[in-house]
């Protein structure tokens, strides 16, 4: 399947940079395909994202994210701040989702995100810790 990013982002070799604002493009750009794998390829095979409530890892979070991203969510997010120190990468993020719920009913989600990134041996950097915290929406209730 090919997709237009407005970053350049090749799925199949992702990079999150450690420039902020393309790092945010490429999440959203990622996420707004609706494809739980291409989602998933931002994130190292031993990373944890906390997206469903519980922490997450290989195969159980790229379930998840198939699952979840199949109703073709809307996220939107902004930057609160970033911190890079050396191969890490520490950034605070808030959000918002705009999805279906299981009943057909419109679904909106919001709230914080703090992320960790490491930069591998190739230079790509990729999500470690991924934890959003909802303040409204299905996984705050």
């Amino acid at each position: 399947m090919a997709y237009n990013f407005s970053v350049d982002f090749d799925p199949a070799k992702p990079d999150l940079t450690d420039d902020t604002e393309i790092q945010n493009e490429v999440f959203l750009q990622a996420f707004n395909t609706g494809d739980g794998a291409v989602f998933d390829s931002l994130y190292r095979e031993d990373s944890i994202s906390n997206f469903s409530g519980e922490p997450l890892t290989g195969a159980d979070r790229l379930t998840f994210f198939k699952e979840f991203l199949s109703a073709k969510p809307s996220l939107h997010a902004a930057v609160t701040h970033s911190y890079v120190a050396g191969d890490v990468a520490l950034v605070g993020v808030e959000y918002s989702i705009d999805t279906t719920g299981p009943d057909g009913e419109p679904v909106h989600l919001e709230g914080v995100c703090t992320d960790v990134l490491r930069r591998g041996d190739d230079g790509r950097w990729l999500m470690a810790i991924d934890r959003p915290v909802a303040s409204s929406g299905l996984v705050a209730d």
